[in-house]
């Protein structure tokens, strides 16, 4: 249970975009990245900076020219870059988008070594902190605080501007549940600001696919929260009969037991007391 809280999950993001998508092109080269990187970085959008960090991005970036220069057919790359790139754990994609959306949901889980060792996003790890203290503690806890936990870091506030504005700010402004709800749209105005035309290469059919891999996301944290909530409330139970066994079985009744052993002591000591005193037997 602990490990499943704590390890969270992550869904695996491949092939939301088209298949027309193809973004390989952008990361072509030594400036194809840094260059991305520099207009995301501008004034203009220093809301989304809020939302995903310039680090995030490059991060996004790198990943799908991992992915592009493990597919000749797609770009080609030296031997340096190569060596540069990570090997593993990316999805599957062309699609920079897959990756933008890949890097934002592994952040929001706050587990840095998820979200390939970036700063996780702070209400997500604010949540996991909770939630995995909760699970790694020697006693139980009352189902219904911990279900009032959940639906607190789930509700959903303002609309898509104000949460984009507001992204970092506190919990009563900008929940968990309102990232997660709108991280396709984000994502997807993220890519248009890197140069992209949404209508070319991001459907209204892979936005729903994309909104599908965050509700089920979603669920399975409400499924892990449910079974915390019954082994916690488990617990507490188990504590509490313990507790009034050791109390009335134990406590009470040793009391008890002592009360009559000295009631005892009492009694033969007052007969001790009132006896005549023998009589010396000569021989």
């Amino acid at each position: 249970m602990k490990k499943i809280l704590v390890t969270s999950l992550i869904i695996g993001i491949a092939a939301i975009g088209t298949a027309l998508a193809n973004d390989c092109p952008i990361v072509r080269g030594t400036e194809g990245i840094n260059g991305k990187i520099s207009v995301y970085e501008s004034n203009e959008n220093k809301d989304f900076l809020l939302v995903l960090p310039s680090t995030g991005v490059k991060q996004a970036l790198t990943n799908l020219k991992a992915y592009c220069c493990s597919r000749p057919m797609l770009l080609i790359c030296s031997d340096e870059e190569k060596n540069n790139l990570p090997k593993q754990y990316y999805p599957e994609s062309d699609s920079l988008f897959d990756h933008l959306v890949d890097v934002a949901m592994r952040r929001l889980d706050g587990v840095t070594g998820l979200a390939y060792n970036l700063v996780p996003d702070p209400t997500g790890l604010e949540w996991r902190g909770k939630i995995t203290e909760i699970a790694k503690s020697a006693t139980g806890a009352q189902a219904g605080e911990i279900k009032k936990l959940f639906i607190d870091y789930r509700t959903l506030h303002d609309k898509f501007d104000t949460i984009k504005k507001n992204y970092n700010k506190n919990i009563a402004t900008v929940s968990l549940g309102d990232k997660y709800k709108e991280t396709c749209k984000l994502m997807r105005e993220i890519y248009e600001k890197l140069g992209f035309d949404t209508k070319s290469h991001i459907s209204d059919s892979s936005m729903i696919r994309c909104e599908n891999i965050i509700q089920n996301r979603i669920n399975r944290e409400w499924l892990n929260t449910k079974i915390l909530m019954i082994q916690k409330a488990n617990q507490l139970l188990d504590e509490g009969i313990k507790a009034y066994t050791q109390k009335h079985f134990v406590q009470e009744k040793m009391m008890a037991l002592r009360n009559i052993v000295t009631r005892m002591q009492d009694v033969f000591k007052t007969m001790v007391q009132q006896a005549p005193a023998s009589k010396t037997c000569n021989r």
